[in-house]
């Protein structure tokens, strides 16, 4: 027992194994049928900008021709073709946003372009500039606030990604809108764990999904486009009155329906509500149908009262007659 416990509490000096690559685990018709396509895209197994074609095709013959017009690619065709061949090739492979033509990249003489025909595209003179194209999400929110409380315009909540810290938000914003917070304060949100159908447990997705927050001051204040209270606050103080709310209110009319939504929305509910439906008088439906056979119903019942009463009223005058 002593010694297998001295084993199993042994550690191993072995380091971890590397995993094998993509290439090597993929199943062995796989790997058959990938080299054979390459071997036959590339038969003798020189590289592309080594193997020159026989015949150029049309255009690119009409511009080697030219160019041997004008006195370059002297000596042999075949190796001039060669050359001019090589130089395409690392005309489409330089890098892009480098100074300089194409005519002056094939200007160049015969040495300098073979010397440069099993090297990369140069590089020198880049005028392109790196950007950096971030693939996180930023959104502006509204601020929490309290019943009873005011709209605090100067300061502004934003959702972020847990990675983003606040010098990052802080560049982000500086950056892009010019904006200079005051104080940034973050907290995160982590959603509630849930088990699914299958007993295992994670974290619910949606709107209640995991997000950091962030709530940064400003030194000017921020109001959102609907904010119409604000704009009758400064009609009043600026003495203008209400001309710039009802200014506001037309524009998000005409431009987003705001009421128009809320009636088809209200007339909705309505329709679906369980103590008091609206139903059009066209609108196919057993309660419109029990109406309308009610309706047949008590016309007839009416008509027969009618003639009911006439018939009394003849049989009472016959009898005074008598």
């Amino acid at each position: 027992m002593s010694i297998i416990r001295r084993a199993l509490t042994t550690v191993s000096q072995a380091g971890p194994s590397t995993p094998p690559s993509i290439a090597l685990t993929a199943p062995r018709a796989v790997r058959k049928r990938r080299d054979q396509a390459a071997l036959n895209a590339n038969p003798t197994g020189l590289p592309i900008a080594a193997k020159a074609p026989r015949v150029l095709p049309a255009r690119l013959e009409a511009e080697f021709q030219a160019l041997r017009t004008k006195g370059q690619y002297k000596g042999d065709e075949a190796s001039g073709r060669k050359v001019f061949w090589d130089r395409q090739v690392l005309w489409r492979s330089r890098v892009r946003g480098v100074k300089g033509t194409k005519g002056e990249f094939l200007a160049r003489d015969q040495g300098e372009a073979a010397e440069e025909s099993t090297t990369p595209a140069a590089t020198e003179g880049i005028i392109a500039q790196r950007i950096y194209l971030p693939n996180i999400q930023i959104r502006l929110m509204r601020n929490h606030t309290p019943p009873g409380t005011p709209y605090d315009p100067h300061t502004a909540t934003f959702r972020i990604p847990h990675s983003m810290t606040k010098t990052d938000l802080r560049s982000y914003l500086t950056t892009l809108y010019g904006l200079a917070p005051t104080f940034i304060r973050t907290d995160n949100y982590f959603a509630p764990i849930k088990r699914t159908a299958k007993g295992s447990f994670k974290p619910e997705v949606g709107s209640t999904k995991s997000y950091k927050r962030a709530v940064i001051g400003l030194t000017e204040p921020f109001h959102y486009p609907d904010d119409v209270e604000e704009l009758y606050a400064q009609g009043e103080a600026s003495g203008v009155g209400e001309a710039l709310g009802d200014e506001r209110k037309r524009w998000i009319e005409e431009n987003f329906n705001v009421e128009a939504m809320k009636e088809s929305k209200k007339k909705a509910l309505m329709k679906y509500h369980k103590g008091y439906r609206w139903r059009g008088k066209t609108h196919d439906n057993e309660g419109n149908t029990m109406r309308e056979i009610m309706k047949k119903r008590w016309s007839k019942e009416d008509q027969l009262s009618e003639e009911v009463e006439k018939m009394r009223e003849e049989t009472r005058g016959l009898r005074i007659a008598e």
